[in-house]
């Protein structure tokens, strides 16, 4: 039947018409921001889940921000301390100079400054040891640091050096002035040695352990991303095959409903 007031076949192509918009906006809007869920709209529960694990990369993110601190902190103090055994070498050199009976007293006066130079050089190095505040060479309590993000910690362990070179520049002051033997000022940088080469070996072990923590961290951090990637994002190379054919549908969407709006002008040709 033909009728003006009721063109079903219009109808019929305008409802084909507004359900390929509505798959063309979908699609359009997945090749322009990248995703498949970009909102609660798209689709409410696997956007809930990813922003669930959005906020779980923040946190594991803040948590390799103290990790690094920590990496920081080991290491400066590493630094530091190697400096000091080097220190410590020189040192012991110039004791067994010192203990020569047939230096002169120029020759013995120069052995004394280069000796001077050294124990200031050594407090030097381990006072100086600080990152971001915190100095393990000369701390008498752990640096604590956040291990992830339930709260546990790592630490590193503090060191106490600077005690230890007090005593130590103390027997040097000594060997000196002459008020100690040479080996009385060796057996003190013996003694201060065997305490640096402990605070070498726990050094290196807690920052090992603080990077293997974070590259933990970092892992998790990417398996996260990855599984959030696969939930939300978005195919390009299917959506933009979808987009073309969309659009081909669109065009002939609109053919569909001008052919329909057509049918009832074939009524004019019955009235001539």
């Amino acid at each position: 039947m033909v009728t003006i007031h009721t063109n079903a076949g219009a109808m019929v192509a305008q409802a084909a018409f507004r359900a390929v918009n509505k798959n063309l906006d979908m699609v359009s809007k997945r090749v322009n921001t990248g995703f498949k869920v970009a909102g609660a709209m798209d689709d409410a529960s696997t956007y809930a889940v990813a922003q669930g694990l959005r906020g779980d990369v923040k946190s594991l993110e803040a948590v390799t921000g103290t990790l690094s601190r920590a990496v920081g902190v080991g290491e400066v103090a590493l630094a530091a301390a190697e400096t000091v055994s080097s220190l410590i070498q020189d040192a012991k050199a110039k004791i067994t100079q010192m203990s020569n009976d047939s230096l002169t007293t120029t020759e013995r006066a120069a052995y004394e400054a280069d000796l001077v130079a050294l124990t200031t050089q050594i407090t030097n190095a381990i006072n100086q040891a600080t990152f971001s505040g915190k100095n393990a060479l000369t701390s008498s309590t752990d640096s604590v640091f956040l291990a992830d993000e339930s709260g546990a910690t790592i630490s590193i362990r503090a060191q106490n050096l600077d005690a230890n070179a007090a005593t130590l520049v103390t027997a040097l002051t000594g060997t000196i002035t002459g008020a100690t033997t040479g080996s009385t000022g060796q057996g003190a940088l013996d003694t201060f040695e065997a305490a640096l080469n402990t605070s070498l070996g726990q050094l290196g072990a807690d920052v090992r352990g603080v990077e293997a923590q974070q590259e933990l961290i970092l892992k998790r951090i990417d398996a996260t991303e990855k599984g959030i990637g696969a939930l939300v994002d978005a195919d390009l190379a299917k959506e933009s095959s979808k987009l073309q054919a969309l659009q081909t549908q669109q065009q002939l969407a609109v053919q569909a409903i001008s052919i329909a709006n057509a049918a009832p002008g074939v009524l004019l040709s019955l009235f001539r």
